[in-house]
């Protein structure tokens, strides 16, 4: 049955800094979860405003049946697919804000990018990525933003970033500050940290200047075939590697080293160089149609199921996974 319309209490009571509004919801089972978003989604359309829900198919069906008749008027998409690397899903939003109010108005969202069942690794991108959203749009135009958390099946340390990323919490009670939260100029930088040493096997390959990118491309075709990756996806991970290793051979010092490994059914990539990535949402943003340079993150982030980038003045490691499955 449709829930009623009536407005979230006590929503207007905590008003966010600047024009847009970051909000997380920590819910357990499926009546708190709709009882936080299905008026949140009715308040927007009741405003005129464009609403876009990026959840599970499990998810959507639940918001569908909540909404009722209303729901031809939301747009959903499939967080599963599109949040698997994280680092998409900021250009996504970003398109959206383009395409449903071109002339500025305020729009809302709802996304649910940490699901129970994701990975360490995916969990890990997954804060640094809700980090950046206040960071990407935090001195920008007006929209509201509402992130679920399932707080029954999510770890502690999960939820624990939920209010350090998120400036405002929601839930019964109501929307209040977060305590916990950290804004983006003393939060760490997105690229600060270390990777996991690799569980598996790894090989590995030196390549320097431009002449040294084919012996490269060939080494790796072999190693991915061989890791049983299908004829497309080594086709995928070549092409991605090998813009990370331009990157590297053109800023990063003129030469690098490439790792590979399998891990959980995952082949493992990783390029190391010289070079300092500075820019915190390298990848993140949708390049221009006549922008002559500057595709390689974005395009990596296109085509690999996982990209972690941790960079310093020390030198740089971007790892891509793609699931051999």
């Amino acid at each position: 049955m449709p829930l009623s319309c009536a407005r979230s209490p006590n929503r207007e009571a905590a008003p966010a800094e600047g024009g847009f509004r970051h909000e997380s919801l920590l819910y357990v089972g499926d009546d708190e979860f709709l009882t936080g978003t299905a008026p949140f989604i009715e308040e927007g359309l009741e405003a005129g405003e464009p609403v876009l829900v990026a959840v599970g198919p499990r998810r959507r069906e639940l918001i569908e049946q909540a909404l009722g008749a209303c729901r031809a008027k939301v747009g959903f998409l499939d967080m599963h697919a599109l949040g698997r690397n994280p680092a998409r899903i900021i250009p996504a939003w970003q398109r959206f804000l383009a395409s449903a109010a071109p002339g500025g108005g305020p729009v809302r969202g709802i996304g649910e990018p940490i699901w129970p069942g994701r990975s360490a690794a995916e969990l890990a991108e997954c804060d640094r990525h809700e980090a950046l959203l206040n960071l990407a749009f935090g001195t920008g135009r007006a929209w509201s933003l509402l992130c679920p958390y399932d707080a029954e099946r999510l770890d502690e340390e999960v939820l624990e970033g939920a209010r350090r990323n998120h400036p405002l919490l929601a839930g019964a009670a109501g929307v209040h500050v977060s305590d916990a939260h950290v804004a983006p100029g003393e939060a760490p930088g997105p690229f600060e940290g270390a990777l996991p040493a690799p569980r598996g096997t790894v090989e590995h390959t030196d390549f320097t200047s431009p002449h040294g990118l084919a012996p490269m491309r060939t080494w790796l075709s072999a190693w991915a075939t061989a890791a049983t990756l299908s004829a497309d996806r080594v086709k995928q991970l070549v092409f991605a590697v090998n813009e990370l290793a331009s990157n590297s051979v053109c800023y990063g010092g003129g030469r690098g080293t490439l790792r590979a490994w399998r891990e959980d059914g995952t082949a493992m990539c990783e390029v190391t160089d010289a070079g300092h990535i500075e820019q915190p949402l390298a990848g993140r943003i949708d390049p221009a149609p006549a922008q002559p340079a500057g595709r390689g993150l974005w395009l990596v982030n296109q085509l690999c199921d996982l990209v972690q980038i941790r960079s310093s003045a020390a030198g740089t490691s971007v790892r891509v996974h793609m699931s051999l499955g």
